[in-house]
């Protein structure tokens, strides 16, 4: 017989082989009143993303409730040589995340730090640059504000970027503004049923969509 994890789920605790089990426990509470998208595209949303969870397993948790505090070790790292507040920090690191891995935007963002000018777009550079003068407000995309925010410690901030497009099912990489809204709030919905943060539960839908934590 396989190992058996205690987990609290309202005022009890039951006992689960897995955490596809623990998603699938029902709930103890009422249903989550929706987050202003109560349309037939966010209920496609929050379909997709339930049917995620149940082949989510520790190790994703784990990685889940790990990932923005990493991020945000990371950005303050960059403090001591920068002089930079964590919300600047946050918003450089951002600055350089777009169709990068994180060990790429990483390298670019400590280059960045030790005025080294990254190679890659142009527009990376110049948002890093506004970032400093302007922090969150220099970034100008949905996307890149929300990971900033996320990674300076906003749990509800929600990033959709193309890896949450795909686990959303939206069927194309870079969403409307509309789509990523919808998106962000069906992400919330799906957090508040799993007592959950929306930026820790972004996180572990996009692992699981992604294979891995990198």
């Amino acid at each position: 017989m396989g190992a058996l994890y205690v987990v609290p789920w309202g005022s009890v605790c039951r006992c689960v082989k897995n955490i596809s089990e623990i998603f699938r426990l029902p709930a103890t509470h009422t249903h989550p009143p929706a987050f202003g998208y109560n349309t037939p595209m966010h209920h496609t949303y929050t379909d997709k993303f339930r049917s995620l969870l149940s082949s989510a397993t520790l190790f994703d948790l784990h990685a889940a409730e790990a990932w923005y505090n990493e991020a945000q070790a990371f950005a303050n790292s960059l403090r001591p040589i920068t002089g930079w507040n964590l919300e600047v920090a946050a918003s450089v690191v951002s600055a350089f995340s777009p169709r990068v891995t994180w060990a790429h935007n990483k390298a670019k963002a400590l280059q960045y730090a030790q005025g080294i000018t990254p190679k890659g777009l142009r527009s990376h550079v110049a948002a890093a640059d506004r970032c400093v003068a302007d922090g969150f407000n220099g970034l100008r995309g949905l996307k890149t504000n929300a990971f900033a925010r996320a990674i300076a410690g906003d749990t509800q901030a929600v990033v959709v970027d193309v890896w949450m497009c795909r686990a959303a099912g939206l069927g194309k990489d870079a969403p409307n503004k509309r789509e990523y809204r919808a998106i962000a709030d069906a992400v919330r919905e799906v957090a508040a049923e799993w007592s959950m943060e929306p930026a820790t539960m972004q996180a572990l839908l996009w692992i699981i969509v992604r294979g891995k934590a990198e």
